[in-house]
């Protein structure tokens, strides 16, 4: 997936390609097929002028068009994955109340990890000056319709992985928020801690700059990508 002169290590290398490998296999909600179409989805949207336009309004609500696209997937779904690449600080507990009056909970989350996956391995190639990877292969099966059944309603806007309250070292939930929000389908974090692991960490972190430089470097980029959280 990366060419072998660059300086990255060899753990992130083998984590990337596991998880492109599972973009491109059945998922739990979504065929290979579909979650390969949402991967495609997610990199119109960057050029999306309606988006573009949307963004730029007072309000998400305020204008009507149509999107970059020509998907097989529901319109719903592209409207919700190029919301989620292109303006996710004006995401809402309404707007989310209209997506999953459509689609299931189950199938937001799967969606959800998917498109913040892939946007992590496009982001890094882009920045690299690789331009995006090529679109994985499709690979056969069948989505086996698992989830977690003890998810728990904890105040979230959908069901949460349940945890005891058990505070780390760092002065952080033992068990990061951003795992217990996808618990609701354990494949959908397992996809995409593989891809977002090897770039940060909370402590010993594995980088040539200081624990206090990845916080900054961390704090700066969520700030301009307008992370919700």
């Amino acid at each position: 997936m990366y060419p072998a002169h660059l300086p990255l290590a060899q753990h992130l290398r083998d984590s990337h390609l596991q998880s492109w490998t599972q973009i491109g296999s059945p998922g739990d909600f979504f065929s290979a097929r579909d979650r390969i179409e949402m991967v495609r989805v997610a990199r119109d949207a960057t050029l999306c002028e309606f988006c573009e336009d949307r963004k730029a309004a007072l309000s998400p609500n305020a204008l009507a068009g149509e999107h970059l696209s020509g998907s097989s997937l529901p319109n719903v779904i592209v409207d919700m994955i190029h919301r989620i690449r292109t303006d996710p600080g004006r995401l809402t507990k309404s707007w989310f109340d209209r997506i999953t009056r459509e689609i299931s909970q189950q199938e937001y989350v799967e969606i959800v990890s998917v498109v913040n996956s892939s946007v992590i391995i496009d982001t890094l190639h882009n920045s690299l000056g690789l331009g995006v990877p090529t679109l994985p292969t499709a690979k056969p099966g069948r989505p086996q319709k698992s989830y977690n059944t003890g998810a728990v309603d904890d105040g979230a806007w959908l069901p949460i992985l349940a945890t005891e309250v058990a505070m780390a070292d760092t002065g952080l939930p033992r068990v990061p928020n951003i795992a217990r929000s996808l618990g609701l389908v354990p494949s959908a974090v397992d996809l995409f801690f593989t891809t977002f692991r090897p770039h940060y960490a909370l402590k010993d972190i594995h980088l040539s700059i200081s624990q206090a430089q990845a916080e900054f470097v961390a704090s700066r980029v969520s700030a301009l990508n307008e992370c919700f959280y």
